[in-house]
């Protein structure tokens, strides 16, 4: 089966990698996948959308305490709802590959697809103070509270990520591309990101653009 290439966005809370993505697929006149996602997962699995935020929140925080559950895990009647949930998801993402060229934010899309089709990723980080000022007034958060939730969902993001992947999050060896957001709006390092794809793989997007439209 055809595959499409993927641009897929990693990112530390706050950095504003999620639209920065939204502009990148915006520019590239390519689908973008975030939370939709979950949307497309709940309706294939039935299972509430909530439950998926919920685990990639918590899972694998305690990464000893999970893999103990995970021990009577002996067939696949009895796989851990973890599990089952980023099966699903892996699938609806292999899925959009299949179909589109398409930009997605985070799921552990990077390591998903590694193999399976021709992707570029993108790690959007940013310095602490900034990731801070910009929670606090999205979240309307004090100081101490924004810079402690921007903490603990970068630990919930790297633990979800290194769980499922045997890839490193944030490993700077694992990523074609590190956007530092701190010095940019996101209009420049969603152009800064369309350049550096186009350059990459401009070509091969462009076909799949024109077969899609013809599909």
């Amino acid at each position: 089966m055809k595959t499409y290439p993927v641009i897929t966005i990693s990112r530390q809370f706050g950095a504003g990698g999620t639209e920065i993505g939204r502009r990148v697929a915006s520019l590239l006149e390519i689908p973008f996948y975030d939370n939709e996602i979950i949307e497309l997962a709940s309706k294939e699995s039935h299972f509430d959308p909530k439950l998926f935020r919920k685990v990639e929140e918590t899972t694998a925080t305690n990464s000893f305490l999970y893999a103990i559950n995970r021990l009577g895990a002996g067939s696949a009647y009895s796989m851990p709802i973890s599990d089952q949930l980023y099966s699903v998801q892996s699938g609806i993402i292999r899925t959009i590959a299949d179909q589109t060229p398409a930009v997605i934010v985070g799921r552990c899309a990077d390591d998903v697809l590694a193999g399976y089709t021709t992707t570029v990723n993108v790690f959007v980080q940013a310095g602490m103070d900034a990731r801070v000022k910009r929670t606090m007034e999205r979240l309307t958060l004090s100081e101490n509270r924004a810079r402690a939730y921007v903490k603990q969902i970068d630990k919930s993001r790297a633990a979800y990520h290194n769980f499922y992947s045997d890839r490193t999050w944030g490993r700077r060896e694992n990523y074609d591309l590190i956007i530092n957001s701190d010095n940019l709006d996101f209009n420049a390092a969603a152009v800064m990101i369309r350049t550096y794809v186009m350059g990459v793989i401009g070509e091969e997007l462009q076909a799949a653009k024109e077969q899609c439209a013809t599909l």
